[in-house]
């Protein structure tokens, strides 16, 4: 059984941390250049989570949540934005917006759907364990359904990337797999009771990590105060792909977090 005693080593709170740097072999790994060809991936509308992220915390923070936090700016990154929705809902509502991916195909659409609005972006091609930003850079950080696509090293070291470039008492938006999903235990197990890698369905091959609260809460803590922490849990978002999971069976589970750059 895993522990959570240790996911952080002190070398690795320090920057020394042993992850997949091979970004030709993470690349062809990454399956979602195929996935957002097809517009039934293509999401317009920003998730209920970010939107209430925003209001909360961004639009209408009550006196207490403005006294914890520090935005000296409205500077945003979207790590993994995929089809761009969460990058059109910050650049509408006024932020200065930056997205990362490493699908070229992402870019492609988003900057496309971005000109059709007469909306700006910068759009940076980029794995999400070495992001090529300035330590500080950002006031607000988001992740949804992102960094979860990976191992737990892996996920170590983005967390380390984004703890770097986000302001102290900026704030993180960020979303992991819960061990409540019913995707948990299906497929190629990599790591035991943590990792798995389905073996059909749209995500055929992506590995997936499923984290408990008490996994998330040690992932953080060490670089931020979490403010709010809660389970969002659905059906399936997509249904009419093939080979995509039945609302019979399928349960999404995720832990939302947000957290406060120490």
């Amino acid at each position: 059984m895993k522990s959570t005693s240790h996911i952080w080593t002190n070398k690795e709170l320090n920057g020394d941390i042993n992850y997949n740097q091979n970004i030709d072999e993470i690349s062809r790994a990454n399956k979602w250049d195929s996935l957002l060809t097809s517009p039934q991936w293509i999401l317009f509308n920003p998730a209920e989570e970010v939107v209430q992220f925003y209001n909360n915390y961004l639009d209408s923070p009550s006196r207490q949540v403005r006294n914890r936090i520090n935005l000296t700016g409205k500077k945003v990154h979207d790590i993994g934005f995929g089809g761009g929705r969460h990058i059109y809902f910050f650049s509408e509502m006024g932020f200065d917006v930056t997205g990362s991916d490493l699908s070229e195909t992402a870019i492609t659409i988003t900057q496309a759907e971005l000109a059709k609005r007469s909306l700006t972006a910068r759009l940076e091609l980029c794995a999400m364990t070495r992001l090529p930003f300035k330590d500080g850079e950002f006031d607000i950080t988001i992740s949804r359904s992102t960094i979860n696509h990976a191992t737990l090293q892996d996920i170590k070291k983005t967390i380390f990337e984004i703890a770097r470039t986000t302001k102290l008492g900026g704030l993180f938006f960020v979303t992991f797999i819960s061990e409540r999903s019913s995707e948990w235990k299906k497929g190629k197990e990599v790591v035991e009771d943590l990792s798995y890698i389905p073996n059909s369905g749209p995500e055929e091959g992506l590995i997936h990590t499923f984290l408990s609260a008490t996994d998330v809460v040690a992932l953080l803590e060490p670089f931020f105060r979490i403010e709010e922490m809660y389970l969002s849990e659905h059906p399936p978002l997509i249904l009419n792909l093939s080979d995509a999971n039945s609302k019979d069976t399928y349960f999404g589970s995720q832990h939302v977090v947000i957290g406060v750059r120490k």
